[in-house]
């Protein structure tokens, strides 16, 4: 039977889990194991010497500072649920793109008055302070967590060792570079990736299929994996 392993931080891989199952996915067709986890890191800031927040992913608001929380400070996003998340902690929040790199275009138009302050982890596809460094618009970066590799269970790594094919979604960069490192043949797995820039990397990696989303959001991810479910099923 076909099986859908996601390796997102586990908070991040029960809410897909569940938008999944809505689709009509087995519960059972579904293994969580993450191969990352998301802690903080201690960085001291002066957040009132910003104009704005740049926030590029949902990670960095659950280690938002405590004097941002409630304080309606203009914060420029990436995703709308990242947003809203943003949103419900008081922040005004506005969804600019999809993307860092549209994120990166959008902003000069959308704020011209910094410094802006991108609250980001140790991994990031985009410098967003080294992006700006030659631009009137001023941006400086304060890594706030820390994406930290967790050995995938030896169950999982037994499955991938396998001749049933497995599909899993990769939602980031750091996914994707992490598995692309294990000693595993991927090539009869199958990946379904957030972005075409993650697609490449799991390309890169091996698997013998890459899918990637219309969107990268997770609405966009189950509506990939869904039909490839119902096809393996067939």
């Amino acid at each position: 039977m076909p099986h859908i392993l996601l390796t997102r931080p586990q908070a991040q891989a029960h809410q897909f889990a569940d938008e999944l199952i809505e689709q009509g996915v087995q519960p059972d067709h579904i293994t969580i194991d993450p191969i990352m986890k998301i802690a903080p890191v201690e960085a001291p800031c002066d957040v009132a010497a910003y104009r704005g927040l740049i926030i590029t992913s949902a990670n960095a608001l659950q280690y938002l500072p405590i004097a941002l929380r409630g304080s309606q400070v203009p914060c420029y996003c990436v995703g709308d649920a990242t947003s809203q998340a943003a949103r419900a902690l008081g922040l005004n929040a506005y969804h600019l793109a999809d993307t860092a790199r549209a994120l990166c275009d959008a902003l000069p138009t959308a704020c011209q008055d910094g410094p802006l302050l991108h609250l980001r982890g140790t991994h990031t596809t985009l410098d967003m302070a080294e992006h700006f460094r030659s631009a009137p618009l001023s941006v400086e970066n304060l890594v706030i967590y820390e994406q930290i590799a967790v050995p995938l269970r030896a169950e999982t790594l037994k499955n991938l060792r396998g001749s049933s094919p497995v599909v899993l979604p990769v939602f980031s960069a750091r996914s994707a570079k992490l598995l692309g490192r294990l000693p595993l043949d991927w090539r009869p797995h199958q990946a379904v990736a957030l972005s075409p820039a993650i697609a490449a990397l799991c390309q890169e990696a091996g698997f013998g299929q890459v899918a990637t989303a219309a969107r990268p959001n997770r609405k966009a991810m189950a509506a990939v994996i869904t039909p490839l479910m119902d096809v393996k099923n067939g």
